[in-house]
């Protein structure tokens, strides 16, 4: 049975509004955490005075929970049976709780009161490990195969596009005084994830929108049902990888995404005190850079993702850990304050974007859908491992020799650039990839 080529064209053609509703969680999340490190790290050395090194400890207590929270929950969504789909209960619970918990820190920090200050810290997080991995699984589950990595340029868009919002808000809400009041802050963050919930509530239909992904995928000659494995627990509860190259290449795949967050997670925590110091962008003014840096990534993604689907999607994981690396040596090496800088700090967001635009695809090009919200368990939890260590260690780094921040940065990023040049499986080019299944169902 041949698959036509006008069937094959009609069906590559991403469904980009339901794409783009379904990326409204990943939104109210993803914009949660340059508040959370932007601002949290403040409030620890300005109102509770602990040093660098206590900061970036208690920065990373939050990432060990998601070592065990994520996996875990990614598991029982795959096994999730409810009228409303595998992802959907999750997200709307976990976004509620943390909706209630996020203006809470802002709170405890205006109360001078530390234990309740870190309790509705890990309520949050807590909260929010309930639905992470749900909400870039569920739009693995409504996109096919070839399409995901476009998929994912377009949730990054929505996402990194609220994450925007909340930096231009933290410029306004947060003045440059001693001890500012973060409530007014907190509270829209909270705003923006709950929100963000009940409109992706309100417009998925998560079981019809997974069902059109099996229809599409046929049209364009993928039986799904070929692919996927059964993954209950009569069955050991996970797909079996019996081929050793793919197994290494999902090894590389994850330290590629580990040695990402190390470098990622290193600028993000540390850039307010570190512009603060060395750039005299004090107060609020720091989110400049971040604002940069993300609208770097919003310009890139669309860009990547069809470059991704001409030339693969490990050329260009390549080519934007080479552009991290580039970048953040330049900031390490040229000292002070360049303007300059923020076309660098724009490429470094381009470049960031791309990388982990890229690799969470590759990784999911080697799983079967009833396995997406393991593996993207997997993918966090090596991501919350990077931001259990770099927090610490890049604090050290930070109390030891300041300006040593980006050269720190710039090795993460040299070993992220050699883990995906390792991996060597998982790319996927639209049009070979649609030819090739063309091909077998004609020998069928």
């Amino acid at each position: 049975m041949a698959i036509s080529k006008q069937a094959v064209k009609a069906a590559s053609r991403l469904d980009y509004v339901s794409v783009a509703f379904a990326s409204l969680p990943f939104m109210g999340m993803i914009s949660f955490w340059q508040v959370f490190d932007g601002i949290v790290p403040l409030m620890l050395t300005e109102t509770f005075h602990l040093d660098n090194a206590a900061t970036g400890v208690v920065m990373a207590l939050d990432n060990v929970f998601g070592l065990f929270l994520l996996p875990l929950f990614g598991i029982l969504s795959d096994r999730c049976s409810s009228k409303l789909g595998r992802r959907t209960p999750f997200i709307m619970v976990g976004s509620v709780v943390a909706a209630i918990a996020v203006p809470l820190i802002a709170v405890a920090n205006n109360l001078r009161s530390f234990p309740l200050f870190i309790a509705m810290i890990l309520l949050t997080l807590v909260a929010i490990c309930a639905y992470r991995t749900m909400t870039v699984a569920i739009v693995a589950d409504i996109t096919p195969r070839p399409l995901r990595t476009k998929a994912d340029s377009i949730e990054k868009i929505v996402g990194y596009a609220g994450t925007g919002v909340m930096l231009v808000a933290i410029t306004l809400l947060v003045p440059d005084v001693e001890h500012p009041d973060y409530l007014p802050l907190f509270g829209l963050q909270a705003a923006f994830i709950l929100g963000s919930a009940i409109l992706y509530f309100w417009r998925v239909r998560e079981p019809r929108l997974v069902e059109r992904m099996h229809e599409k995928s046929l049209e364009m000659g993928i039986k799904e049902a070929d692919i996927d494995t059964d993954d209950s627990p009569e069955a050991g509860g996970k797909q079996r990888i019996t081929d050793p190259s793919v197994r290494m290449s999902i090894i590389m795949i994850l330290a590629a995404t580990f040695f990402y967050y190390m470098s990622y997670n290193a600028m993000t925590t540390n850039i307010s005190r570190y512009a603060d110091a060395f750039f005299g962008m004090a107060g609020g003014s720091y989110a400049i850079i971040n604002i940069v840096t993300i609208a770097g990534g919003l310009l890139s993604y669309v860009p990547i993702a069809n470059l991704s689907l001409k030339y693969g999607r490990k050329v260009m994981a390549v080519i934007t850990s080479a552009v991290v690396v580039i970048g953040s040596a330049i900031i390490w090496l040229v000292p002070g304050f360049n303007p300059f800088f923020y076309v660098v700090f724009l490429f470094m967001g381009a470049a960031l974007g791309g990388v982990d635009l890229c690799v969470y695809p590759m990784l999911l090009e080697l799983c079967d859908s009833n396995s997406v919200g393991r593996y993207s368990g997997y993918y966090y939890t090596v991501s919350m491992a990077a931001q259990v260590v770099t927090p610490i260690l890049s604090g050290f780094v930070m109390d030891a020799a300041p300006t040593m921040l980006f050269g720190y940065i710039t090795l993460m990023g040299a070993f992220m650039l050699l883990t995906v040049l390792a991996a060597k499986h998982g790319d996927s080019i639209l049009i070979d990839e649609v030819a090739r299944r063309e091909e077998a169902y004609e020998e069928k």
